[in-house]
């Protein structure tokens, strides 16, 4: 904090963008950018914040009325059966290529050669949402028939979320590889990708054969600036236009200066410390993670660290689920004397257990990491706290591979998004060797193929109880993403990781 107010004092003038016009190019600092820009190959919240700019949806959310789906690339959609659906699409849309998109574009997003194929280089991170997908059956130019190996009842929703953008198959075969088209895609948004720097910056461009409303920026400038006294002295001084990830105890020194405002606040993610409790002895006992959970006072974290502006959730569930939040489930609870009965209980004897963390990546993660290490000792435990450089050596494995920083977006308003697709057989958790359990297994099974609302409560209920029983991680509050941003950029911020840089959500004054 001092560092910041030392860089903010060093700043005379208001800065260049609170004196003068708004240009319609638009610099963005980023705490990280992703690495490619491909949806079926990065599932990260960097990525989800570009990527929605470049390429659609059959479904679109509208994230101004509680996620509604709306049309997006198809006009019109109809439920032939429990798990299919027929499109229509929207004609007149031009790829950034400048050839058509047609429902032959639509078959190959999801088709064999880049998705469905067991060697198909999507498959391992498009199966995570979109794992029970059969091939596409093209009905004519513009009528596409989607079809689920089991019946679902979020198909839907599963076509509006990350993975299920759609891409442009002419210039997929034009690339040269995978790596290449990861890092030029081409797509139907109101952007198109112009320049991609890996580690330094991403710009995208107004794409003025966009079908819909134009964009309203010229041109928008992901830049990568890791420390966020940086990108806030940078906002300042006018570098940037608008900064993310910035801790909530900066948020009202920002508020103060003439000229900028901050926005943001919980999104639909709960922060997590995914355990390894397969590889490593220290976390074989269930009671030990247990006591490792009880430990942590997520509310004093949520209070002093956030400053009251992000909650503590039911579980692994969010208000949003309306007939499907379960709500008897196990709550989060703080119970440090019986963490210590816990730990007596399984013969813990000291063994070390490290927390890994990059440290500036999520907002006030490494005084979060820091808080919860301290937590751990309070019972016992003997944690500590590695600050690494990278995400690779956040996954590295080896036996110090005890608790990391995570996160998990809920992406489908339904526990089948979140609960059972974080710690479900699809994702990080159970593919890269952390956890895995056979009841919380079949349950879910059930419940992403089950029609029947009080079945599918009823399954969820007992796959959170498993979570707290068995537990794969410790959830910790709902992320949030609070943004600097100058008076003169109108921009709304939404409760996901998607920044909408699109009309309607973005102008200029």
């Amino acid at each position: 904090m001092r560092s910041l107010r030392v860089l903010l004092a060093g700043i005379i003038c208001l800065g260049l963008s609170a004196q003068q016009a708004m240009s319609e190019d638009l610099v963005i600092a980023v705490q990280k950018n992703p690495d490619v820009i491909e949806p079926m190959r990065d599932f990260s919240n960097v990525g989800m914040r570009v990527v929605y700019n470049l390429a659609e949806t059959l479904i679109e959310r509208d994230f101004k009325d509680g996620q509604k789906l709306i049309p997006g690339l198809a006009t019109a959609w109809t439920r032939v059966d429990d798990r299919t659906i027929d499109f229509t699409l929207r004609e007149g849309v031009t790829c950034h290529n400048g050839e058509p998109l047609t429902a032959e574009d639509v078959a190959f997003s999801f088709g064999e050669e880049r998705f469905l194929g067991e060697n198909a280089p999507g498959n391992k991170t498009g199966s995570i949402l979109l794992g029970n997908l059969e091939q596409p059956e093209i009905l004519g130019d513009y009528k596409i028939r989607i079809r689920s190996k089991v019946s679902d009842p979020v198909l839907e929703a599963r076509l509006a979320s990350y993975s299920s953008q759609i891409i442009c198959k002419d210039a997929f075969l034009a690339a040269s590889d995978w790596d290449a088209w990861s890092q030029a895609l081409v797509a139907t948004g109101p952007y198109r990708l112009a320049a991609f720097k890996p580690g330094e910056s991403i710009r995208i461009e107004r794409f003025d054969d966009y079908w819909g409303e134009p964009a309203p920026a010229k041109s928008v400038t992901f830049t990568v600036v890791p420390e966020a006294a940086t990108r806030i002295a940078g906002l300042m001084a006018g570098d940037f236009h608008l900064v993310t990830e910035i801790a909530p105890d900066q948020l009202a020194e920002i508020d103060a200066r003439s000229g900028f405002e901050t926005t943001g606040g919980p999104i639909r993610n709960v922060r997590i410390l995914l355990y390894d409790s397969m590889n490593n002895s220290a976390l074989e006992d269930a009671r030990i993670r247990q006591a490792m959970n009880l430990a942590i006072d997520r509310q004093l974290i949520v209070d002093s660290l956030f400053h009251g502006r992000t909650k503590v959730p039911h579980g692994m569930q969010f208000d949003g689920y309306g007939e499907m939040f379960v709500k008897d489930a196990p709550k989060l609870t703080y119970d440090p004397d019986k963490a210590r009965e816990l730990l007596k209980e399984a013969g813990y004897s000291g063994a070390e257990i490290t927390l890994r963390t990059v440290g500036n990546y999520y907002a006030a993660e490494r005084e979060t990491s820091e808080a919860i290490v301290n937590m751990w000792q309070d019972v016992g435990l003997n944690a500590k706290l590695a600050v690494v450089e990278n995400w690779d050596q956040i996954y590295e494995d080896n036996e110090a591979r005890n608790a990391q920083n995570s996160s998990s977006t809920g992406f489908l308003n339904d526990p089948v998004g979140h609960l059972w697709r974080r710690f479900g057989p699809n994702d990080t958790t159970q593919k890269r060797g952390f956890w895995a359990n056979d009841e919380f297994n079949a349950l879910g099974k059930k419940l992403e193929s089950s029609t029947d609302t009080v079945e599918r409560r009823v399954l969820a209920k007992r796959m959170l109880e498993i979570i707290d029983e068995d537990p794969p991680a410790a959830l910790l509050f709902e992320m949030p993403i609070f943004y600097g941003k100058s008076d003169k950029v109108v921009w709304q911020a939404y409760d996901h990781e998607y920044m909408d840089l699109r009309a309607g959500n973005l102008s200029f004054k």
